[in-house]
């Protein structure tokens, strides 16, 4: 009994641990604000727009344009002022969802992303946009 509690308890973890797949993504995004926070201090807020676009912004930074798509079992985002994509595993979390960068350790601290009834600020050229 003990056991097939144990293999429950385990298999239950790494099906809470399976990366978001992008249709799972866009209905968790779609037409929401997300704040991005690193140990317990936030750094920036995204915008998610129809079609896969999305809104970024580090805290009072100018906003940024941008579009995510699916590279494997990653999600990636590329904005209107840089040639490389940012690339996460995006998991169900216990307070949101858990990012991770692309190329970080699997024992590094996740990325928290909640999600925020606040509207984005913009202080740049996209303001109003």
């Amino acid at each position: 009994m003990r056991a097939a509690l144990l293999s429950l308890v385990l298999v239950s973890q790494a099906a809470a641990e399976a990366p978001l797949t992008a249709d799972q993504f866009d209905a968790l995004t779609l037409g929401r604000t997300l704040t991005w926070a690193e140990f317990g201090q936030v750094y920036g807020v995204e915008q998610y727009l129809p079609d896969r676009r999305v809104r970024w912004t580090v805290l009072g930074d100018d906003c940024k344009l941008g579009h995510w798509y699916p590279e494997g079992q990653m999600i990636c985002f590329q904005y209107e002022d840089d040639p490389e994509p940012d690339c996460w595993t995006i998991t169900p979390g216990a307070t949101g969802l858990d990012a991770r960068y692309a190329g970080s350790a699997a024992d590094s601290v996740p990325v928290v992303v909640k999600e925020t009834t606040e509207p984005m600020a913009c202080f740049g050229p996209e303001v109003g946009a």
